[in-house]
């Protein structure tokens, strides 16, 4: 599966026709076709549960809860405005407001409902509303599932810059079940497959293997595939929470898919993080042809998975200085210094690799003029 293997979790059950349940210590996964009938074993130890959701849930999603989890179905609920471009202080604001206009106290569970949106910025108002309310993630899209709810990063974007605000924080629980997926638009998808196919990157080339030559609407065993990427996430989030070494490798693409994405923010015509990671992952595979012996084969066959599931982004050269100062607000840069994850092949990954401007350049120039 993995580079590395060590025992991470003190329980994992696996039983036929049931999800998988890892306990982490403090936080459990329940991952995988019917967790959500396993969630009453998480929700018992409380007794007042707080939704949070975006409108687009309100439709979709909200009613598969209230019917599969009955112990919330009367809950107090906030609902709050969807897209990447309300993730932001303003939006933590009304859910303090609506907190404390709800008297919610600390003993009380705030339920993210959503997808990466949803469970950044209700994690963060979660974990500072009272200094710290406990919060538990239902993902409820393909991204959240195998990336933005597992590994306790919590946060609001803060004058245009990606998870500028934030803290690292566990959920009590993450709950994993793909019944959502039946509900989610075609983008959304897509935006998940950029995490899943970085994931056969970095770590797991056995599940590159599975992806390759697939188009994200293709996937044969969804529920194999998504149990496969959320334990890939997990192994390394218990192995470097707070993001110190091994985890930095999950930053494969992100480095200048983020500054993609914040650009297209600012430009008033955002695209989807997975758009802007699978851009971001071919400057960064080109970047590794550079720096390592990476095969140039492989850096072929990367440019070719992605743009068969992405269209690339419009870019051009005169966009490439706005994206290098987007990019100096990174959280990886050190002393104005940019640092890299890279791919020394498929399925191992390397972090803090320093990366002058000028070749940052390049790599954007790569993906305009290929």
């Amino acid at each position: 599966m993995a580079h590395f293997n060590v025992k991470l979790v003190s329980y994992i059950s696996r039983m036929k026709n049931s999800p998988l349940i890892l306990d982490t210590k403090p936080v459990s996964y329940f991952i995988g076709e019917g967790a959500l009938s396993h969630s009453s074993k998480v929700l018992e130890n409380f007794t007042r549960f707080i939704i949070l959701f975006d409108e687009n849930v309100r439709t979709h999603c909200l009613p598969i809860l209230r019917e599969k989890v009955p112990a919330v179905a009367m809950s107090d609920v906030i609902c709050i405005e969807s897209g990447e471009n309300k993730k932001n202080l303003d939006q933590a604001v009304y859910i303090w407001n609506e907190l404390t206009r709800l008297n919610v106290d600390r003993d009380a569970l705030i339920i993210n409902l959503g997808g990466g949106v949803i469970t950044d910025i209700g994690g963060f108002a979660a974990a500072t509303f009272k200094r710290g309310i406990q919060f538990v993630n239902f993902p409820t899209t393909v991204l959240g599932m195998v990336d933005a709810a597992i590994g306790g990063k919590t946060g609001i974007d803060f004058e245009h810059f990606k998870n500028q605000v934030g803290l690292f924080v566990d959920p009590v629980s993450v709950i994993i079940d793909p019944i959502f997926l039946d509900t989610l638009e075609d983008k959304q998808w897509q935006s998940g497959f950029a995490e899943i196919l970085k994931y056969g990157l970095i770590i797991d080339r056995d599940l590159w293997r599975i992806l390759y030559g697939k188009k994200y609407r293709e996937i044969g065993d969804l529920n194999k595939v998504i149990i496969k990427a959320a334990r890939d996430k997990i192994d390394i989030v218990k192995h470097d929470f707070k993001e110190k070494g091994i985890r930095k490798n999950l930053n494969f693409g992100h480095t200048i898919g983020h500054a993609f994405e914040s650009h297209f923010l600012l430009s008033g015509h955002p695209v989807t993080h997975g758009q802007a990671i699978a851009a971001g992952m071919i400057c960064e595979a080109w970047l590794s042809c550079q720096l390592f012996e990476f095969d140039p084969s492989q850096l072929d066959e990367i440019v070719e998975m992605i743009d068969a599931n992405f269209q690339r982004l419009d870019v051009n050269e005169s966009h490439i200085p706005q994206l290098l100062n987007l990019m100096r607000q990174d959280k990886k840069v050190r002393h104005g210094k940019l640092n890299f994850s890279l791919l020394k092949k498929i399925g191992k990954a390397l972090h803090n690799v320093e990366v002058l401007p000028s070749l940052v350049v390049d790599s954007i120039k790569y993906y305009i003029n290929t």
